[in-house]
């Protein structure tokens, strides 16, 4: 797909609405910042070209786009044009305003006419001979029109009612909850129409040029040439836009299903809430124009129309902190999460830092060229292993970080530690590069190595089980100490590789160990990893944690999954129950890091992955396990080059050497991630497995009856849309019909009984 996905940047200003907008997740204390991933069409990149002026979405999934070089239909990969010609005086006209009415009809404002497609057919409204200069949704089902010579008129189904005089010239229209219908004019101010008549109201209005209304209950968001106010119908106050220190254009505004105030300007976009106002320029959409139109689709989407094209901005699951706005995300190692909420991070070129509330505190005790490869903690204090500088514990008090190093010099057996774990008995165990282990208790350090039983003398990761039983992955196997016994684990006890990389244990109880070869668990004093495991639970294992809802986030080497931890555990787990992650979702990199704890969760239920390029973090408890279904649909027949009308009954013709079935699922979020499976009922025997290609080619089809099922995934994965089905018959040539068997049957016979 000739787009390209980025993680939106905004500026924040920090200004509160207080009583103007309510935020559902304003006040969650564990709702993460907002992020959002961003995609693009301009005239550059497949776009038609025209400014967009108008977009809506019909029942089918489709979105449509108004522009000035006219309607364009999208399905998240394809833009085709539609044209309306067969309306009288329909072509060659700019496309004002799009929206779509209770019946799933397409309202289409071209010009001064107003069309309505149907059915697939266009058609033109006609109540009056005037000139259309605004329409609008209506609070019952219905389209709010303005006629600048009849006035303004309610359309319902098939049925039309006139509710105002004529006005002056009507560019923007809104029906807030008290049943008043409001007007903004071209030049003459705002007006209401209440019981058949138009009230003229401009209290606090400087600007008689109303561009955009956006009602919320009885209250009302205008959008005018020198900027955005903000009233309850009497009294209209400024929202000052620290934007943009002057006056600014506000062409268009939206509230979404989040309740966020979206404002499209010829300055950017502004997204504000009870947090503050944020901004983002859009430079690539707007170019030199403005933002005229904004829409949110059914799966959340929203869609942004500028004077160079189209644009998409959706939540993603992950906030990323990456290097393109901190140099210090740009390597990373291993991270840990405090029970205050701080994040602890360490780049892979070295240094410690703070992560909290967004901001960066670096640990100024770390030599910045030191690395550390493992960070760990307990209660209220965290320990550090470093590569030249054995092991720092750290602790918060009164807002300073207090250190204290332990080296060699203090019986540590090598200042090089890779792992850093305390146990539940306050012991530190300090696993090195190639000295063993050292715990510390009581003030002294006690070395243990290959001598005593360790696997090998390098120590990857520590873990202490429920049993207290103390774990060490180690590039030769896996060892555990419990009750001053030593025991050793390889792939003779079940491990899929004596190289392990990372521990976790799970809500059960149950140790895992992810491995350079994949992920096993340990049941019955022995690891298990079922065959049935798909493919990727086998690629290097770098680090796990566990949800709330008992479901596993993985970092491996090159992706970052999530898996059900019950179907792990019962050796089902299918390739459709392993979620992906990548940069669709807000991530920067997929590729995970070899460090000990580089995957954890926090106290508030967070996953912290540290991976190749950015800091993420995911809120699972955001994630929509029921998103939107995708709509499947079969878009053309093709045999041998001839396409097929299909609003009739499909007969193909006699002999077909090739039939193709083009087909498209309506998906709009990540559309690249929708499968497809189909069956051809007369020829498959069962469903087809799921494929990305939209189109399915048949060769040397016989005569008769067939009938195409299609059912698509969405974005997220699931199968829980609908199935569409049609018909076909392929006709018999000559030779294939039953009359010329029975003819040659009745000539056989005939010489037969001739040569008798």
């Amino acid at each position: 797909m000739n787009c390209w996905l980025k993680q939106t940047r905004w500026t924040l200003i920090g200004i509160v609405l207080a009583g103007l907008v309510t935020d559902a997740h304003a006040l969650d204390p564990n709702r993460l910042p907002s992020q959002y991933v961003r995609e693009q069409w301009t005239t550059e990149t497949r776009f038609p070209g025209g400014a967009v002026n108008g977009i809506a979405q019909t029942t089918d999934g489709y979105l449509w786009i108004g522009t000035d070089r006219g309607l364009i239909r999208f399905d998240g990969f394809n833009f085709r044009p539609v044209s309306l010609t067969s309306v009288a005086a329909a072509s060659n006209v700019s496309i004002l305003q799009l929206l779509t009415d209770a019946g799933g009809n397409l309202w289409v404002r071209q010009g001064a006419d107003l069309l309505r497609r149907k059915d697939g057919k266009s058609e033109s409204v006609r109540y009056s001979h005037g000139a259309i200069t605004a329409l609008s949704k209506d609070n019952h089902d219905g389209v709010l029109v303005s006629d600048i010579e009849q006035g303004t008129f309610r359309y319902v189904a098939d049925s039309v009612q006139k509710l105002g005089p004529t006005s002056p010239p009507v560019i923007s229209m809104a029906e807030t909850a008290d049943g008043k219908v409001w007007l903004g004019t071209l030049g003459d101010g705002l007006f209401f129409l209440m019981g058949g008549r138009a009230t003229n109201v401009n209290a606090g209005l400087p600007d008689r040029k109303i561009n955009s209304l956006l009602p919320i209950g009885e209250e009302l968001w205008i959008g005018t040439d020198t900027g955005l106010y903000h009233g309850n119908g009497k009294d209209f106050r400024r929202i000052e836009l620290p934007s943009f220190p002057g006056n600014v254009q506000v062409l268009s505004l939206l509230r979404d299903r989040d309740s966020n105030i979206w404002v499209g300007t010829t300055r950017g976009l502004l997204r504000i809430n009870a947090k503050g106002i944020s901004f983002s320029e859009e430079n690539e959409v707007r170019g030199d124009g403005g933002i005229n139109v904004l829409f949110e689709d059914r799966e959340g989407n929203l869609w942004i129309g500028g004077a160079r094209g189209l644009g998409c901005i959706r939540d993603s699951a992950f906030v990323t902190y990456s290097s393109v706005s901190d140099r210090r995300f740009e390597h990373n190692g291993p991270v840990y999460v405090d029970l205050e909420g701080r994040t602890w991070f360490a780049p892979a070129q070295g240094g410690l830092y703070v992560l909290q509330n967004g901001h960066v505190q670096p640990v100024t005790s770390i030599p910045p060229n030191d690395v550390i490869y493992s960070i760990s903690g307990r209660e209220d204090v965290v320990w550090a292993g470093r590569q030249h500088g054995g092991i720092t514990r750290l602790q918060f008090r009164n807002g300073a970080i207090r250190t204290q190093s332990y080296t060699e010099a203090n019986g540590l057996s090598k200042n090089s530690v890779y792992a850093v774990f305390e146990s539940r008995d306050s012991s530190v165990w300090a696993g090195t590069l190639n000295g063993g282990i050292s715990k510390f208790k009581d003030g002294h350090f006690t070395t243990y190595t290959t001598t005593n039983g360790l696997a090998s003398n390098t120590v990857s990761s520590i873990l202490e089980a429920r049993d207290s039983a103390i774990w060490f992955a180690t590039p030769s196997g896996l060892s555990s100490f419990s009750a001053g016994q030593w025991k050793t684990y390889t792939t003779v006890e079940g491990l899929p590789s004596p190289e392990v990389n990372c521990l976790f244990e799970d809500s059960s109880g149950t140790l895992w160990s992810g491995t350079s070869a994949g992920l096993a668990f340990f049941s019955f004093d022995h690891f298990r990893a079922p065959n049935e495991w798909p493919d990727v639970l086998r690629e290097q294992i770098l680090g796990m944690a566990e949800d709330k809802s008992g479901r596993f986030w993985i970092a491996t080497s090159q992706h970052v999954l999530r898996v059900p931890r019950d179907k792990l555990l019962s050796g089902v787990v299918k390739a459709a129950d392993v979620r992906e992650y990548d940069q669709a979702d807000g991530l920067e990199s997929t590729e995970g890091v070899k460090r000990s704890r580089s995957v954890v969760s926090d106290s508030a239920g967070r996953i912290w992955f540290s991976l190749s390029n950015g800091l993420s973090v995911v809120n699972p408890s955001q994630i929509n396990e029921n998103s939107v279904p995708a709509l499947p649909h079969i878009e053309a027949i093709t045999a041998d080059s001839n396409t097929a009308n299909l609003d009739t009954s499909v007969r193909i013709p006699p002999s077909p050497r090739r039939i193709t079935f083009e087909y498209t699922g309506l998906s709009l979020a990540v559309p690249g991630r929708i499968r497809f499976r189909y069956f051809l009922e007369g020829f498959d025997s069962s469903w087809s497995q799921p494929v990305a290609a939209r189109e399915a080619v048949y060769t040397n089809l016989g005569p008769g009856p067939y009938r195409f099922r299609l059912v698509a995934s969405n974005s997220e994965g699931l199968w829980n849309g609908p199935e569409t089905a049609i018909a076909l018959n392929v006709a018999p040539a000559y030779y294939q019909t039953y009359w010329f068997r029975l003819s040659c049957i009745a000539v056989f016979i005939a010489l037969l009984w001739a040569l008798y």
